[in-house]
């Protein structure tokens, strides 16, 4: 087995590892030995060691919690750094990486197990003056079976999106770390520094906080580039599509003991942590609803972190694309969103409306060009026919903090809706990272508990058995409840602050 150590020095490009040095107007990552290439028609350049074909490389994140809110809003390192890996996995068909988020083991040479931590040392060396980490990866021929990113500690970190920060005095940059963790995990998979152009894995940090084209030819030659993704399926009505939820602005009115104006705010990530929201249309007539996706605004609430620019598509119940839009101003529905009341306040968010046939429904929010952060999915009931919303889900990444999944609806009309409202994770299939142990809280307009559970069969057994949709696996969690008119909110968190991929659901019991 080789160990593989990578370092920059002002004077020496030697090694085979990555330490980053931080710099007065800039920082600067760690350079290979003799990769100072002349630009060319591919400007990437490769270590020769790659992952086997199909891996996927579990990290185990011990960055632990930071003292005070970073400038993301985030307040776990974990949860900062590890959308980092979702950008080299949205590139990448024959490798994927996955976080185990708050991990407790040490980082330990050879042990097979891939680590990203904080650390005084790494391997027992000192990191040296202005080094801000280090990776060191072990090979076997020239396969790599070992990486751990050593952060170090010494080092004043921080999170944020967009330009480099600097101090209002001036000096060094703010080390951004998961601006860094994508540098080096860059190197962990086989891919050296270069230069001519401007990339992630250049050996000058930039302004750049994600993968520029080079760096996605680079991760391509080594695993080959992803098919495009299709369109979401509606989930089987098993397990009912994914779901949006309220929002605090005033709803139009809805038929008497209807869902309406349902939403959810969570984090929206990359790939299979896009917020996912769904929702089924019953009856025989057709319904008018108006879909929002929000994120700017959020900003103006108090939310930190909050998505730039959201982007909203709308699919059926067989993948096949209703509308999208990015920018409501710019939208030809410009005139009809404005006319319903209830526009987005940021004219970098979106909206739809559409007169919907009963069936099923799936929207689709993400941040243009792979941008990340807390967002908002609505759907507002626009007309008062007989068809109604009814099982209605969302599915994306639950962190901690803002983080968590909060999923809100209303009821509307003079009589109340008799629900079963669930949260789900370890039953998600074919999605890396689910959440372990989701719990659940319902609390009405008021913000009083009306309802709570962690681990269904431990509470209302018998009441979840009899809805027919009791969940799967004994780790998820479940409320049955009648719902009066009114507002109510919904929050998923993980146990012990877990985080991961979770579904939160509202099925209709109402006879």
């Amino acid at each position: 087995m080789e160990i593989m150590t990578r370092c920059f020095s002002p004077s020496a490009l030697r090694f085979v590892s990555s330490k980053a040095p931080l710099r007065t107007a800039r920082l600067a990552f760690a350079a290979l030995a003799g990769l100072l290439l002349a630009p060319t028609a591919d400007a990437y350049s490769l270590s020769g060691k790659s992952w086997p074909a199909g891996s996927e490389i579990v990290m185990q994140m011990g960055l632990g919690n930071s003292l005070l809110p970073l400038s993301d809003g985030n307040t776990n390192w974990n949860v900062a750094a590890a959308p980092a890996l979702d950008m080299w996995n949205a590139k990448s068909e024959r490798m994927k990486l996955r976080p185990v988020m708050n991990a407790s083991s040490v980082a330990s040479s050879g042990d097979r197990i891939n680590s990203a931590v904080f650390s005084t040392t790494f391997n027992g060396q000192s990191f040296g003056r202005n080094v801000l980490a280090v990776t060191v990866y072990y090979m076997q021929g020239n396969s790599l079976i070992e990486m751990d990113v050593f952060f170090n500690k010494a080092v004043v970190w921080d999170s944020y999106r967009g330009p480099l920060k600097f101090p209002a005095g001036g000096g060094m940059a703010l080390a951004d770390i998961q601006r860094v963790f994508l540098h080096e995990v860059g190197h962990g998979i086989g891919i050296n520094h270069f230069e001519g152009t401007k990339a992630v894995m250049n050996a000058m940090i930039s302004d750049l906080d994600v993968l520029a084209n080079d760096d996605i030819a680079g991760v391509q030659a080594l695993y080959g580039a992803p098919a495009p993704t299709p369109p979401p399926a509606t989930p089987p009505p098993a397990t009912p599509p994914p779901t949006a939820t309220p929002a605090p602005s005033a709803p139009p009115t809805g038929n008497p003991g209807q869902l309406a104006n349902i939403s959810t705010r969570m984090r929206v990530g990359l790939d299979d942590d896009v917020l996912i929201g769904g929702f089924i249309i019953t009856g025989s007539e057709p319904k008018r609803l108006i879909l929002r996706a929000m994120g700017p605004s959020l900003s103006a609430a108090g939310i930190g972190g909050a998505l730039e620019d959201p982007i909203l598509e709308l699919y059926d119940g067989a993948g096949n694309p209703v509308r999208q839009n990015d920018d409501w101003q710019d939208s030809d529905q410009a005139g009809d969103i404005a006319a319903s009341g209830v526009a987005p306040a940021s004219p970098r968010e979106s909206a739809i409306v559409v007169t919907l046939q009963p069936g099923s429904y799936t929207a689709v929010v993400r941040g243009w060009e792979f941008t990340e952060g807390v967002g908002l999915v609505e759907a507002y009931v626009l007309d008062s026919g007989s068809a109604q919303l009814v099982n209605i889900s969302t599915r994306g990444r639950i962190g901690v903090g803002e983080e968590a999944l909060i999923g809100g609806l209303i009821v509307t009309g003079g009589s109340g809706k008799h629900v079963i409202i669930r949260a789900l994770g370890p039953s998600i299939g074919n999605v890396a990272g689910t959440l372990a142990d989701p719990t659940i809280e319902v609390r009405d307009g008021a913000g009083n508990l009306i309802g709570e559970n962690n681990n269904w069969a431990d509470g209302q057994r018998n009441e979840v058995q009899a809805s027919g949709v009791p969940p799967s696996h004994p780790l998820e969690s479940a409320v049955v409840v009648t719902l009066a008119p009114g507002n109510y909110t919904a929050v998923v968190r993980g146990v012990n602050d877990g985080t991961g991929v979770g579904l939160v659901e509202v099925f209709d019991l109402t006879k």
